[in-house]
């Protein structure tokens, strides 16, 4: 940025110099003109994809069912000479970098690579980059040099998104791992706990049992004190003895008892301890996976800066997908000011849940790969019976929601755009 402010500095020395010195501005190369590399990164980069379909509307293209790639790829093409199409794309990216064509236009080719460097490093270089390209008489190695560094960060660009899937991919299979294992745990923790409270119960049986055993043997011996029969003595001599082996015994089976509690307190303090280590590990990646998430999400959707980014408080229902992916639904839906709202897309309980729930939200998303034909074909009925835009994904995936989300964001921000604009 300040290389880019000492040029611009030099041009308000230097450059309205020259110009009262008459000279004569460059006239630019049209759309149809620039070189034919530059053509699809001109698109690409320097039109937004709500410009691009505002274009082929205003040049009369129905865009209609058309793709993104379709869409870029009808413009490219509009490119190989002059028309409707093609006018209407150079008279708006003039419109919007006209002033950094008047200003690179007066500027020497060394000077020109010089803010062409500074403004790539900044990250702000569409007006330069259409600037350049247009500029009469530029030379080979300069074009090398642009087309060069614009189609290298488009393959780092396609890189880095590919590693971030593979991760968050990574990341999501040993989170179900980490949460099956900790369900395992849990059960066993239940079981043992059960366990533990039928010994708690038998082991006051048998104390009961033995402090009964006990005054017992005390009431015995009073009585074997007050008896002088000499056959009686013995007979409750016999008696004592079976008692005493009895009681023997009793102080055997709880002594085993204590035991085996002692292990259990043991075992359950150990998976204990493995399950505290299980619930940290688990929000260690959950954190990890949501900071996977915003970076996937920024590449595939807008920020807070931008004029399109809150869906003002809209309702969003989202029907079938994966379950499990509910919360980051929810997460993408709320973090633009959405309100969301979820159907799992099972009808064996009816479609009045599902109805009174479409009724009342403003878009309704349906991946298809996650939804029987049957939900599928009821959810467009619906959106038809009761006027509601519904969107038929191709997959569940988190980036198809967002994209989908971004674009009815775009569409909505485009049209409040062209009614404010006087054509």
């Amino acid at each position: 940025m300040r290389e880019k402010r000492q040029i611009l500095k030099s041009y308000k020395d230097n450059g309205m110099q020259q110009k009262d010195q008459n000279f004569s501005h460059p006239v630019s190369l049209r759309f149809w003109e620039i070189d034919l590399c530059f053509k699809c990164p001109v698109v690409g980069i320097c039109l937004t994809l709500s410009e691009q379909k505002h274009l082929l509307k205003k040049a009369g293209v129905s865009i209609k069912k058309k793709s993104s790639f379709e869409i870029h790829e009808m413009l490219v093409a509009s490119s190989k000479n002059e028309n409707r199409l093609s006018a209407e794309v150079d008279n708006l990216l003039n419109r919007t970098f006209g002033s950094e064509i008047a200003l690179l236009h007066w500027f020497g080719q060394e000077e020109v690579m010089r803010h062409w460097r500074a403004c790539f490093k900044a990250g702000d270089y569409k007006g330069a980059l259409w600037a350049i390209i247009t500029r009469p008489r530029l030379s080979i190695e300069c074009r090398r040099d642009i087309f060069g560094t614009v189609h290298m960060t488009m393959h780092w660009s396609a890189e880095q998104s590919l590693k971030l899937n593979q991760k968050l991919a990574g990341l999501q299979k040993k989170l179900s791992v980490m949460q099956q294992s900790n369900k395992e745990a849990v059960r066993i923790r239940r079981g043992l706990r059960k366990k533990n409270e039928q010994l708690r119960r038998k082991q006051i049986e048998v104390m009961t049992r033995l402090a009964f055993e006990e005054s017992e043997k005390v009431k015995m011996e009073k009585e074997l004190a007050g008896l002088k029969s000499r056959y009686r003595l013995a007979e409750l001599q016999q008696e004592n003895g079976r008692l005493k082996e009895e009681l023997d015994t009793l102080f055997e089976k709880v002594k085993t008892m204590n035991s085996e509690m002692t292990f259990l307190r043991k075992r359950n303090m150990h998976l204990l301890e493995r399950l505290e280590l299980q619930r940290k590990s688990s929000i260690y990646l959950k954190k990890e996976t949501q900071e996977i998430i915003g970076k996937v999400l920024d590449l595939n959707s807008c920020d807070a800066s931008c004029p399109s980014f809150d869906l003002c408080k809209k309702r969003v229902l989202i029907v079938g997908g994966i379950t499990r992916m509910e919360s980051l639904y929810r997460q993408a839906v709320e973090e633009r000011g959405g309100i969301f709202e979820y159907h799992d897309g099972y009808m064996k309980k009816g479609v009045k849940k599902l109805e009174n729930s479409l009724r009342r939200s403003d878009m309704v998303l349906c991946p298809v790969n996650c939804n029987s034909h049957a939900a599928c074909s009821i959810v467009k009925n619906l959106g038809k019976k009761h006027n509601k835009p519904v969107y038929m994904l191709t997959n569940s995936s988190l980036s198809a929601v967002s994209q989908v989300i971004k674009e009815d964001i775009n569409d909505k921000s485009e049209e409040a755009k062209t009614q404010k604009r006087p054509w």
